[in-house]
């Protein structure tokens, strides 16, 4: 099938996760990114085994970062330089982003699933930002429990975008994957 073909089917199969599941609906946006990573990839079963663990380390990432910052606005009220909380956003990120990349030198799956990584971080902070995820967690007014909720949307996203790749590649043709991937991987050995 040729590629524009297998694209357009795959689009047509995710939209239902964006428009019909009501207040479980995914945000696209993240589907959609992790479908592209997919690719960056290899789309292979072996590049989706960097790009999970990556992305979701990086979601776990945010939901740390985040919940340090809120845990900064509980604890010292919301300080601002322009808006309420802004100074303990800015310290927390600082801070944790710091540590986190800085511990990305100890993990292989970090080092070679940085794109992933930085997208999981990326991603889930947009889902925090934009309010995703709050049906996930009996729309909680905890600021905690919608952390929470957002990180399962973008964990959720995450396996959706995989799985969408990988419905991609099947269609145009699962054969041809493995050859583009070994040569893919073979230049950037030489490289």
């Amino acid at each position: 099938m040729p590629l524009w073909l297998a694209v357009a089917i795959t689009v047509v199969i995710a939209l239902p996760l964006g428009l019909w599941l009501k207040e479980f609906s995914l945000p696209l946006w993240i589907v959609f990114a992790v479908w592209a990573e997919y690719f960056a990839f290899g789309g292979t079963l072996k590049g989706a085994r960097t790009l999970a663990p990556a992305f979701l380390t990086g979601a776990g990432v945010a939901l740390a970062v985040q919940a340090f910052a809120t845990l900064l606005i509980d604890l010292f009220g919301s300080a601002q330089l322009v808006v309420p909380g802004d100074v303990a956003i800015l310290v927390a990120y600082f801070i944790g982003f710091c540590v986190f990349v800085w511990m990305m030198k100890f993990f292989q799956v970090l080092q070679g699933g940085s794109l992933a990584y930085f997208q999981g971080i990326a991603l889930t902070l947009g889902s925090i930002f934009t309010g995703q995820g709050a049906a996930w967690v009996g729309h909680s007014t905890n600021s905690y429990a919608l952390l929470i909720g957002a990180a399962i949307v973008a964990i959720v996203s995450c396996f959706a975008g995989i799985l969408i790749g990988w419905i991609n590649i099947w269609l145009n043709g699962v054969r041809d994957v493995p050859e583009a991937a070994a040569a893919t991987e073979a230049a950037a050995a030489t490289a």
